[in-house]
């Protein structure tokens, strides 16, 4: 199961606020959804973390293309002059490039984002992913999308960068200054869709199509958006410095971490298979060694150590017949006067062995 939470705007969050959040099932069905305090919410396999469009800023840079650590030390500073802030306290992570090849970045105070992810995280949620609400509006073709409430609204272009604004009477000067940036890089919308939450009321579409010259139309609930899924390409803001945050194996697919467990099980049963081979194998020749003693030496009762006893009881046998053990002191000089064709001027006996010089 997934867990949705939609994070507030607010500076700060206590485990106690009400946040919004929905319970899904593996196919992406809402099973539950509910407002209330975060240790009150169910807990789920996969969390995801909805930020508002208000703590996130979109920029389009010309980034160098270059390896992505280095990316991500170069984007603070990149946006710094856009936000008036230090970038001590920025967290950008880029997107995808364009046509132009310019990079959709996203932007969130450091602090801000961490705050969150660790207040969901003292209540057993962690997040996988994190990105902007906008996300759930993105990739379209040349049609953008407003989300209306009582008091507040936001807009969404084809890539998901949103901007937000306060709601007043006729076209939002957000979306007319949108649409004059958009028709100077060539990417004017053909139209806007309009999306009401909350039970807010609908403009006059109309008069703002009048206004803006373009085309504008009613679209669905932003509850039953908020409860689709976010644009394959929309970024997660649960990288780079923010990756620790999350548990190392979160990212990795549950078929491959199935995998690799089935394989750890087939390497002990491997293993222990083998490891009982072998011992039944020292089983058998420790029967045969002894078999083997008890047919030389019949009225032996107890066997202990069949090597040791058996070298035992030949040196018995030799000492009894009247020849020498291997190691014996006599049966080594008689072997060095052998061997050896000139005279022996000293002889050296120690640790069992003989040696003439």
């Amino acid at each position: 199961m997934k867990l949705r939470v939609f994070l507030p705007a607010a500076d700060s969050t206590s485990p106690r606020d009400p946040l919004a959040w929905m319970l899904m099932d593996a196919r992406g069905h809402v099973l539950r959804r509910d407002h209330g305090p975060i240790e009150e919410m169910p807990k789920a396999e996969t969390v995801e973390a909805v930020l508002p469009a208000e703590r996130v800023l979109f920029a389009r840079l010309k980034l160098p293309r270059v390896n992505a650590g280095t990316i991500r030390e170069l984007l603070p500073y990149a946006v710094e002059d856009r936000l008036l802030a230090d970038p001590a306290h920025i967290h950008a992570v880029p997107g995808p490039r364009n046509a132009r090849d310019e990079t959709l970045v996203a932007v969130v105070d450091r602090e801000w984002l961490g705050d969150r992810v660790q207040t969901l995280a003292r209540a057993g949620l962690r997040p996988r992913t994190a990105w902007c609400e906008s996300a759930l509006l993105a990739g379209g073709g040349g049609d953008w999308h407003v989300v209306l409430d009582h008091a507040r609204g936001m807009l969404v272009d084809d890539d998901g960068a949103s901007a937000t604004f306060d709601r007043g009477e006729g076209l939002p000067l957000a979306l007319r200054i949108a649409l004059d940036e958009a028709a100077g890089r060539g990417e004017r919308p053909q139209s806007v869709t309009v999306h009401l939450a909350n039970g807010a009321s609908l403009p006059d579409l109309q008069a703002w199509a009048h206004e803006a010259g373009i085309a504008f139309r009613q679209g669905d609930a932003w509850e039953t958006i908020a409860a689709g899924e976010p644009d394959r390409e929309a970024i997660d803001l649960l990288q780079g410095e923010m990756a620790h945050r999350r548990r190392a194996w979160s990212g990795i697919p549950r078929a491959a971490l199935v995998l690799a467990g089935v394989l750890v099980l087939l390497q002990l049963l491997f293993t222990g298979a083998d490891a009982w081979r072998l011992e039944r194998e020292a089983r058998g020749l420790e029967a045969r060694r002894e078999a083997i003693f008890r047919d030389a030496f019949p009225e032996a009762r107890v066997v202990i150590d069949p090597e040791l006893q058996m070298s035992r009881n030949l040196a018995e046998l030799r000492r009894t017949r009247g020849l020498a053990a291997g190691d014996d002191f006599l049966a080594q000089l008689t072997r060095i006067g052998r061997d050896r064709n000139g005279p022996v001027k000293a002889i050296e006996y120690a640790n069992g062995k003989a040696v003439a010089r």
